[in-house]
């Protein structure tokens, strides 16, 4: 337990202050380029004094906060992925979800028809989602924990259903299919698509964040002036 906390503390805090400072920085450095153009460009340097002031300040700060947040999320997949090397995280899941299925169906779960196989096996892992042993726990090390199975137990469910649909017969019907063969082969492709199961979805939410951010730091005065306007026309209307 004790290495398993410092996997958690090692990713998740570090990850949080590092992306917060890079959220800091780069609000920073927007906002100055901002005042640059306003000044350089289009003569509006002195907007950014007296009262409107504040919102210069306070987009560094916000971007601190927002991408802190993101670097949480970020340090807890990568501690999910170290946990993963050093103790089988993946290989714990995919067992404990096969482990509910046989308690939830009986001992006749591995002749069951695909059909009522994927009907049992989506009651399971719903059933482990709400379970107390999901909610339980507090602290940076059972947030990881909780991410963890909320991001990879709907893969093992796709992975375990398309493991039991290749080891079924021809007909659907099922019977006498090895679960020891259903649990590798999802375990399998899970562990080989790990990577990009924890990480693509940070990615894409980073690219967005990122863009949206340093559209708003550098033109912040030109949104304000914009939805300023607008409104004044609606107004006169």
């Amino acid at each position: 337990m004790g290495t398993v906390a410092t996997t958690v503390v090692k990713h998740v805090p570090t990850r949080a202050v590092w992306w917060g400072l890079i959220g800091f920085v780069v609000g920073a450095l927007g906002v100055a380029l901002s005042f640059g153009i306003g000044l350089l460009v289009m003569d509006r340097g002195a907007l950014i004094l007296g009262y409107l002031i504040v919102i210069p300040l306070l987009i560094p700060v916000l971007g601190a906060a927002l991408f802190g947040v993101h670097g949480l999320h970020r340090g807890a997949a990568r501690a999910v992925l170290e946990l993963d090397r050093k103790f089988g995280l993946v290989s714990y899941l995919v067992d404990r979800v096969l482990s509910r299925l046989e308690q939830h169906v009986g001992p006749g779960v591995s002749n069951l028809p695909l059909q009522r196989w994927e009907s049992a096996l989506k009651d399971t892992v719903a059933s482990y989602l709400g379970s107390a042993e999901e909610s339980e726990g507090s602290g940076v090390m059972a947030y990881v924990l909780r991410r963890a199975r909320r991001a990879l137990l709907p893969r093992i469910e796709g992975y375990l259903l398309t493991a039991y649909r290749a080891e079924q017969q021809a007909d659907g019907s099922g019977g006498g299919v090895s679960l020891a063969k259903v649990r590798e082969s999802a375990l399998r492709a899970v562990s080989q698509r790990l990577t990009q199961i924890v990480m693509s979805p940070l990615n894409k939410q980073l690219a967005v964040f990122m863009t949206l951010y340093v559209l708003v730091a550098v033109g912040w005065w030109f949104w304000l002036f914009l939805v300023v306007g607008a409104l004044s026309k609606l107004a006169r209307r």
